[in-house]
């Protein structure tokens, strides 16, 4: 079985992430529902969860996924995880670890960027200094 992937672009610059469906089945095929058509968001820099790009994807399957699956709190540079209903899709471009405006929460795992990964991270930490840009989500 091949396993399916996304394809992330912003200022430029694309790279690829494996969902991992094992870890997060439900998420997974939630994003991938979702992303029938490629979406186009706001990429933002982490108010709290430190070395982090943020994107809001919207209304959409992911909303319905309340439960964490395989849970994590530290988001890994290429790491790219979800907060459970979808709310919001996180990026992990240096030292990050989940904050919501009561300390430390937990996330889905849903992928990891496994081509251009150097670059397209770049990118990602731009938005910290630069401010937001445009991210482009879509299925490979």
């Amino acid at each position: 079985m091949t396993q399916k992937r996304i394809r992330l672009e912003s200022g430029g610059v694309a790279a690829e992430a494996l969902l991992l469906e094992e870890n997060a089945p439900k998420a997974t095929a939630a994003l991938w529902e979702m992303l029938a058509e490629p979406i186009e968001r706001k990429l933002i820099s982490a108010k709290w969860s430190g070395d982090v790009g943020v994107l809001h994807p919207g209304e959409g399957p992911l909303r319905d996924v309340a439960e964490l699956e395989n849970p994590v709190t530290s988001i890994y540079p290429g790491a790219v995880v979800m907060r459970p209903r979808g709310s919001e899709i996180l990026i992990g471009y240096g030292v990050g670890e989940y904050r919501w405006a009561v300390g430390v929460d937990y996330t889905t795992r849903l992928a990891k960027i496994v081509t251009n990964r150097t670059e397209f991270l770049s990118v990602v930490a731009r938005t910290a200094d630069q401010g937001p840009s445009t991210i482009t989500v879509g299925r490979v």
